[in-house]
């Protein structure tokens, strides 16, 4: 079983951006860390860290793309003061390289379970967080005259 476990975690996790924007992308991740919190076989602990990891690359290099039209539509206002406050202290990409680096220890194996527990908490924690930052509004709607 080992063998094949460690077959699938060297096979490239290919993912296609072509119709995932980092929204998209954000909230996969927040999906394998809420399963990932649930899990206690180590074997699939490593595999969804594999995959997050794999989310997490992707997210990372479509930062600074051009979100659609109606992506923008959503995260528009209709004034400066509609914009919510930031409460963090990073920006997306600052919190995805937290979110990579968290990941990346979790795959080295040798953590005690209690530590490995509460980093995959914070790892959590960081990538709600990073979705939070990235669904929030930041465009303003042009007003007609």
């Amino acid at each position: 079983m080992a063998a094949n476990f460690n077959f699938y975690l060297s096979q490239q996790v290919g993912i296609n951006t072509t119709t995932l924007d980092v929204i998209d992308l954000a909230e996969r991740c927040e999906l394998l860390t809420d399963v990932l919190m649930d899990c206690i076989n180590p074997a699939e602990s490593a595999a969804l860290c594999h995959h997050l990891n794999a989310h997490l690359d992707a997210l990372k290099e479509n930062l600074e793309k051009t979100l659609s039209p109606d992506r923008i539509e959503q995260l528009s206002v209709n004034s400066p003061s509609d914009f919510p406050e930031s409460h963090w202290l990073a920006d997306s990409d600052d919190l995805c390289d937290y979110c990579q680096v968290i990941t990346q220890i979790l795959l080295c194996h040798s953590l005690p379970l209690k530590t490995a527990h509460t980093l995959t908490g914070l790892l959590a924690r960081l990538v709600n967080t990073l979705v939070d930052d990235l669904r929030t509004p930041r465009f303003l709607r042009e007003q007609s005259v």
